[in-house]
């Protein structure tokens, strides 16, 4: 039943196909996001206003002193009338730096090749992934490029040499390290085991390149990793906790003196692959292996109610015997010994 009541609020709140999670993905071709400036600026109010759009799993703090407008400054004049593929390293730094945020202990949520079903996760077990803080939502979904001529380039981006090269090569990374440095307590992270093949934990990821060097013994104390394998999916190339790269990622923790533990498929991932389509056969396994628990707690209740009913009723005769029975006993008792003396009386008389 638990299981059921999860997957009907979840169906409401699952991404459906052809949907983005948190925000649409605006008409921009494979150029800039049209009006960049203006809706990045308009997320950054939208964020510390505290209102957060359906399905936001955003850090609300009322007392965020951040600047909206010098954050968009900050971010435009790294890209704006710039060469799209010689920004540099440090380009975006200030706007990255200046955007940071805290998170409490126990909140961090990384994620490789998982991220619709990592966002609703989050969502319900309240862990923040980044695009749930301030620079993640103001640049979720956007595409941006500069251009010399026009500051921007809203018709195409160009192809760089390679992806490191781009704009975005630039500010996810950086965002993505600077997010990780700030995880503290336990830490979980998502990742992909349907990869046609390729390793759950890979190189050249940003979660491999970028966040792992960034988690430290002095701050994270644990590592959970939850590995997701796609409903369907029988592969034999499927990688598993304990083997290949899971193996890699668990030696690298050790060496790092963070405690590390895997999971896979637990039935709180499961659940939400589950709500767009639960009749798969995993689905369907996992709602008979609901009843059954269910069967036995019923049965539990059952018998708990059934032995409080006999207390009751044996309280209840007790307490009818002694205050109600015996008591009358008592006083019939009383009223025979007082006529048989009264008759012992009359006959010596």
């Amino acid at each position: 039943m638990f299981i059921f009541l999860m997957l009907s609020l979840l169906a409401a709140l699952t991404p459906q196909e052809g949907d983005t999670y948190r925000f649409p993905r605006y008409p921009a071709g494979d150029g800039t996001t049209p009006n960049i400036l203006d809706l990045i600026e308009g997320r950054c109010f939208e964020y510390l206003e505290c209102v957060p759009p359906i399905n936001s799993n955003i850090e609300c703090d009322p007392d965020f002193s951040f600047n909206c407008t010098s954050l968009v400054m900050d971010f435009k004049k790294d890209i704006a009338y710039q060469e799209p593929c010689t920004l540099g390293p440090d380009a975006f730094e200030d706007f990255v730096n200046n955007t940071a945020q805290e998170f409490p202990p126990n909140s961090h949520l990384l994620w490789s090749g998982t991220k619709e079903i990592s966002h609703v996760y989050g969502l319900f077990t309240k862990r923040k992934t980044l695009e749930d803080s301030l620079v993640g939502f103001m640049m979720n979904d956007v595409a941006f490029c500069g251009s010399v001529e026009t500051g921007f380039d809203f018709r195409q981006c160009p192809s760089c040499q390679t992806f490191s090269e781009s704009a975005s090569g630039i500010f996810w990374p950086k965002a993505s390290a600077k997010f990780a440095s700030l995880a503290s307590g336990e830490v979980e992270v998502v990742l992909s085991a349907s990869n046609g093949g390729r390793p759950s934990f890979r190189n050249g990821s940003i979660f491999r390149s970028i966040e792992v060097p960034k988690l430290t013994s002095s701050k994270v104390s644990k590592l959970t990793t939850i590995l997701v394998r796609d409903l369907g999916d029988n592969s034999t190339t499927s990688e598993h906790c304990g083997a290949g790269s899971l193996l890699e990622l668990k030696n690298i923790m050790h060496e790092k003196n963070i405690t590390f533990s895997c999971e896979e498929n637990p039935n709180r991932i499961r659940a939400i692959q589950c709500a767009t389509n639960p009749r798969a056969k995993e689905c369907i396994d996992l709602f008979n292996s609901d009843k059954e628990p269910c069967s036995s707690y019923t049965a539990f209740i059952v018998v708990i109610v059934i032995l409080v009913v006999i207390i009751i009723v044996v309280f209840l005769l007790s307490l009818y015997y002694f205050c109600v029975y015996k008591h009358t006993k008592d006083q019939v008792r009383e009223q025979n010994n007082y006529t048989h003396y009264n008759v012992v009386i009359s006959r010596r008389f």
